[in-house]
């Protein structure tokens, strides 16, 4: 099986154009802005707007740090709602055969809700794949906490990748991230 990777260069608005050219995409990989470095801004929340819009999984490489391995030790944040659940299921080729770190980081927004899935659902999924889980609870906090605590883990265990739903408000306002995104993307 051969993977297959194509540029487009595009003339334009960046963001929209861009987000029309990835439709057909299996995976994006963008690079995270570094804000210290003018030249690495596309377009005012570029990045943002590709996560939120996209409809496709997006891989963000950070902009700091040496990316060696990818999908050896993986921290996967579950809140048990459906931007997780998707980016769990899109996450899947690379997490077979992964040492899986299953955070299970609830959010006040999600406690309640009847459609939210138990953290047993994504020990299941990931177990399907071969990959070795272990799971921890951290009780419901405010969003900027959550998504430091989110990062606080990753850099604990060493994670090679972070695997999270990301949320926004809709497009009729201005494109404002949940506060845990925002966190995590900046």
């Amino acid at each position: 099986q051969s993977a297959c990777a194509e540029w487009r260069s595009l003339d334009g608005d960046p963001v929209h154009l861009t987000l029309r050219e990835v439709k057909e995409a299996g995976l994006l990989v963008v690079g995270q802005i570094d804000v210290s470095e003018p030249e690495s801004l596309i377009a005012p929340q570029f990045l943002e707007s590709l996560v939120l819009g996209a409809g496709r999984p997006v891989l963000v490489v950070p902009y700091a740090g040496e990316v060696s391995t990818i999908g050896r030790r993986v921290l996967v944040a579950w809140d048990g709602g459906r931007e997780c659940a998707r980016a769990l299921h899109d996450a899947l080729p690379l997490l077979a055969g992964s040492v899986v770190h299953l955070l299970h980081a609830a959010p006040a927004h999600n406690a309640g809700h009847p459609d939210t899935a138990p953290l047993e659902v994504a020990c299941r999924v990931l177990r399907d794949v071969g990959a070795d889980v272990r799971t921890e609870f951290e009780p419901a906090s405010g969003d900027l906490a959550t998504g430091e605590m989110i990062l606080s883990r990753a850099a604990d265990l060493g994670a090679d990748l972070l695997v999270m739903g990301a949320y926004g408000h809709g497009r009729l306002r201005e494109l404002v991230l949940g506060g845990v995104t925002k966190t995590i993307l900046t």
